[in-house]
């Protein structure tokens, strides 16, 4: 943890790094080194045991908590002799162990189910580093600086960003599903309709934005009063077609995966029972099929949030335009202002559909 934080005298030029017993203090620093290398050794020791699983499913986020913890700490002790302009950022010896440790915590969570500890050590922690942040424990750090000077933007923008993503994989599912059925129930139509989705989702992003841009100023061209609706060449309306292109695959794909993998020992049982082909649809083949379909939306939306950040280059607002911003003011802990949110949805959108994948799937399945 040579370079735990960065001093700058100012936003612009280089800093010096920290180690974290130069910045954060002897006791803290040995406090979270002893706690790191508990959970080394439990990662490492090869016998199992209920101790064990107790340990990887407690003390990570335990250890998440006093690591961003330390960093508040080590950036209120060196800024307490600087200048209003001075900034401290996160180096390479914060960044190592905070990605490490949250992945430890889900893979023992997931291979260890019924475990209260480690989910009341999940909750504790959690409430913790919000109690850090909402207090103003964290004001020092450089990133918190830059989303003090943007605190109304950051929010307008997060809003965009959801907005987008969200309206994009809503119309993929109406897209998307109907096309799954449609390619599932006509099988002649599978190739060409998969063969054309794939064509469309190897077109880098970029290339399929610019492509939009003209053709959506010659439709507007022919259509002035398109323009009275709101429709643009630039900004959201070529982003959230070239986004539902996108999310449209995975969906349809997932559909007509799912909907094949339905027993036709099933169907024959529901068709033998009186049903109609539509309630056969809705009541047998949808509900066993309804996880693999939901597989592909969970895959749509954390796609669709990390392109929409993208699309910020074409004037459509996200959190990409904090990453773009700070790329061209060479301001790191700007870009993270972006980066990290966008991390974060994605996250928190495959954990909500995950948990809805295991509520919707049927018993026995």
């Amino acid at each position: 943890m040579g370079n735990f934080v960065t001093f700058h005298a100012n936003r612009i030029v280089a800093g010096a790094p920290f180690t974290i017993f130069e910045s954060a203090g002897t006791m803290v620093a040995a406090a979270l080194l002893l706690l790191l290398a508990a959970i080394i050794c439990a990662s490492l020791y090869s016998g199992g045991g209920k101790w064990r699983d107790y340990a990887l499913g407690a003390l990570p986020p335990i250890a998440t908590a006093l690591l961003i913890y330390t960093a508040g700490h080590a950036a209120r002790a060196l800024s307490l002799d600087a200048t209003p302009i001075a900034r401290v950022s996160l180096g390479s010896g914060f960044w190592i162990p905070l990605l490490l440790l949250p992945v430890i915590y889900f893979d023992s969570i997931q291979n260890n189910e019924g475990l209260l500890a480690p989910a009341a050590a999940g909750v504790l922690s959690t409430v913790a580093v919000a109690v850090f942040f909402v207090y103003g424990f964290m004001d020092d750090l450089s990133l918190m600086k830059e989303f003090a000077n943007r605190s109304d933007r950051f929010f307008s923008e997060l809003s965009t960003h959801l907005t987008l993503s969200g309206v994009a994989v809503s119309l993929a599912v109406l897209i998307g599903a109907p096309l799954g059925l449609l390619a599932e129930r006509r099988e002649r139509l599978s190739g060409p309709t998969f063969f054309t989705l794939n064509v469309l989702q190897t077109i880098p992003s970029l290339a399929l934005f610019s492509i939009l841009i003209p053709l959506i100023a010659a439709l507007l061209a022919l259509f002035p009063t398109l323009k009275e609706a709101g429709v643009g060449a630039i900004g959201s309306t070529p982003a959230l077609i070239a986004l539902t292109i996108y999310s449209i695959l995975p969906v349809a794909r997932n559909t007509y995966t799912g909907l094949r993998t339905v027993d036709s020992a099933i169907i024959e049982a529901a068709r033998g029972m009186g049903m109609t082909p539509l309630e056969r649809l809705l009541k047998v083949e949808l509900p066993i099929a309804s996880p693999i379909i939901l597989g592909g939306v969970r895959i749509a939306l954390v796609q669709a949030i990390g392109l929409t950040a993208v699309a910020a280059l074409i004037g459509a607002g996200g959190m990409g335009t904090f990453i773009f911003l700070g790329i061209g003011q060479s301001a790191d802990d700007l870009i993270l202002l972006g980066a990290l949110p966008t991390v974060l949805v994605a996250l928190i959108a495959d954990g909500a559909m995950q948990g809805m994948i295991k509520i919707v799937k049927p018993k026995g399945i």
